[in-house]
């Protein structure tokens, strides 16, 4: 009998059935070594082959812009180059359990695919231990206002489907950010609360909740898709086209890197994910998940024994 507990990382959905699979224990995922004995020895990041804590995705132009907007505000702010080409910048931002040094880079297209290989160059790299996807997205949930940023726990794959003479059958696949980056949130939520105020006269909202995620964009607020999401997960908030390739490369990595922490997604609502859907809101949603990016990476600086 495995003696750690043991937490889920993917569910199979099939016809609104949710099925449990890819169990992995806490010592895995955690990357501690259940015959280790006496006190956890301290490492530095670069002595244990990392150079940032924590990774940040971006897809189009205006979300690397509000990134980078809030990048340059630390003192110690560069920009550098991967092999390949892809630009990357960096900066240290100050947390209560010491510094978070932060790697941001854009992927180089949209599309799961794209951000899966961002992903695995940006780990390659940097070895940051937590992941974040940090833009916009197209609200679905009747609470959501154009501006209001989702923080998703849990993203729902929608793109799984067959086709049968009776129609087209949805499936998919639902996957949960780690326990340490939920336990953040939960912390970050309580000590800012869920309305931000950029400036004077002017507030959002941040929900907590699943998104949709799948190659397929959403343009139609009678769409398939919609409805087998909300029927799947009636809290379903939003929808994009990279998080869930964000999680599937994190989920196939996890039992080749201890390092490894957790993913999670942070989105601005741009639109209603409906034929008026357009651009003239990106840079809006983009600076308000960059504010809120922002506001809540001093609460990841994970403690001694969760590196």
């Amino acid at each position: 009998m495995n003696a750690h507990p043991s937490y889920n990382t993917g569910m199979t959905v099939s016809g609104g059935t949710v099925s449990v699979g890819g169990n992995v224990t806490a010592v895995q995922h955690n990357g501690r070594d259940s015959a280790r004995t006496g006190p956890f020895r301290r490492e530095t990041w670069d002595q244990a082959g990392r150079s940032a804590d924590v990774g940040i995705l971006t897809v189009l132009r205006e979300e690397m812009a509000a990134v980078v907007e809030v990048l340059r505000r630390a003192p110690d702010h560069r920009t550098e180059r991967m092999r390949g080409g892809a630009a990357v910048h960096r900066a240290t931002f100050a947390a209560e359990g010491g510094p978070v040094r932060v790697v941001a880079t854009q992927t180089l297209e949209p599309g799961t695919h794209s951000a899966a290989l961002a992903y695995q160059q940006l780990r390659r790299y940097f070895r940051p231990p937590l992941v974040l996807l940090v833009g916009i997205a197209g609200g679905v949930h009747a609470d959501l206002a154009v501006g209001d940023v989702v923080l998703s726990d849990e993203v729902i794959w929608y793109d799984n489907r067959r086709e049968t003479a009776e129609g087209p059958r949805c499936g998919g696949r639902i996957q949960a950010t780690a326990p340490v980056l939920r336990h953040r949130v939960s912390d970050f939520l309580v000590r800012h609360g869920t309305v931000v105020r950029p400036e004077a006269g002017r507030e959002f909202r941040i929900h907590r909740g699943p998104i949709g995620s799948g190659n397929a964009v959403v343009t139609d607020s009678g769409s398939a898709i919609r409805s087998w999401l909300v029927e799947t997960h009636e809290k379903t908030l939003a929808v994009e086209t990279e998080a869930v390739g964000l999680a599937q490369a994190f989920y196939e990595e996890i039992d080749e890197d201890n390092g490894l922490r957790g993913w999670m997604t942070v989105r601005g609502i741009s639109d209603r994910a409906d034929r008026h859907r357009g651009h003239a809101d990106h840079e809006l949603a983009a600076r308000h998940a960059a504010l809120v990016m922002e506001r809540l990476l001093p609460h990841l600086c994970l403690i001694e024994d969760e590196r």
